[in-house]
């Protein structure tokens, strides 16, 4: 369908094109940030192949939470963690710690999954899936989730070795 020139929003005209609008420029923005993203996990899972996941500083929210010799190695602010059932809840929104025993998220509720305890991650476009021993799983939207689930693998190794 072609508007007239007089129904056409000048705003979703990028370079002169009428066929791009809002949705192909968020396609695109999505496009690119999982590019990065699989690059990024790519680059992580080979470098971690041959070093272990480097510790970062623990934040004063983590500290309380540790147990002695318990490290830092990843953290994604603003994760959204959904529990199993609650597909109808938004979710809890806090931030997730990748530490060297588990995954910690805390905001409104505390939430703790032992690494052990992963049988299987996964992607679901932006989304990393838990699959948990009990035969429950954990859903969590969460910034560079391929990047996060190459880390949660490297540490998870170096646990089990």
């Amino acid at each position: 369908m072609q508007l007239s020139a007089r129904d056409r929003d000048p705003s979703n005209i990028a370079d002169g094109s009428t066929e791009e609008g809002p949705a192909l420029g968020d396609a695109a923005s999505i496009a690119k940030r999982i590019t990065v993203d699989e690059a990024a996990a790519s680059a992580a899972r080979d470098r971690y192949l041959s070093a272990p996941v480097p510790p970062i500083e623990a934040d004063g929210h983590i500290a309380a939470h540790l147990a002695p010799g318990e490290q830092i190695h990843a953290l994604r602010t603003r994760a959204i963690l959904r529990a199993p059932g609650g597909d109808q809840a938004l979710g809890y929104g806090g931030t997730l710690y990748l530490t060297s025993r588990r995954l910690v998220h805390l905001g409104q509720v505390v939430v703790t999954v032992k690494l052990t305890d992963i049988l299987e991650a996964s992607l679901a476009g932006e989304r990393l899936l838990l699959s948990l021993r009990d035969g429950e799983g954990v859903t969590l939207d969460v910034d560079r989730p391929r990047l996060l689930r190459a880390e949660i693998a490297a540490v998870t190794r170096e646990l089990r070795a």
